[in-house]
């Protein structure tokens, strides 16, 4: 597994490698039921503290994604082609607060479209999830 921290960006490294994480499943290098890299293994490949890489594992776990049962290493347990009404309900919320967010910072819709419109298109192909 291919994960690399920012270490000059503001954003905390518990949550880039949890976004790292988050993409590695969304995008199919992890599938359900793979193992995740031990804690250990995982701070020693992006030179972390072993509690930054544990916080990252526990917001994955809380959010559902993977499973980190005592002496056994961390797997994930969601199937990112089976989107919930729960999953897609926080999906909705987090938008909405991005977009107003936006809104307040002045962004015009045709900004707004056009960076949603790149930011898909880095992560979808044409007929990929659209159900064809």
């Amino acid at each position: 597994m291919n994960v690399k921290v920012n270490r000059r960006s503001k954003i905390p490294y518990y949550q880039q490698l949890t976004q790292q994480l988050l993409l590695s499943i969304a995008t199919g290098s992890l599938k359900k039921g793979d193992h995740l890299p031990s804690i250990r293994q995982l701070a020693a490949q992006t030179n972390l503290n072993l509690h930054t890489v544990h916080k990252s594992y526990k917001e994955l776990q809380k959010k559902g994604i993977i499973t980190n049962k005592p002496q056994s290493r961390a797997f994930v347990i969601v199937d990112p082609n089976k989107a919930t009404t729960i999953s897609c309900h926080q999906i909705a919320m987090k938008v909405e607060q991005l977009l107003i967010e936006a809104y307040i910072l002045g962004m015009k819709k045709s900004q707004l479209k056009e960076m949603f419109y790149d930011i898909l298109q880095k992560y979808y192909t044409e007929s990929e999830r659209d159900g064809y």
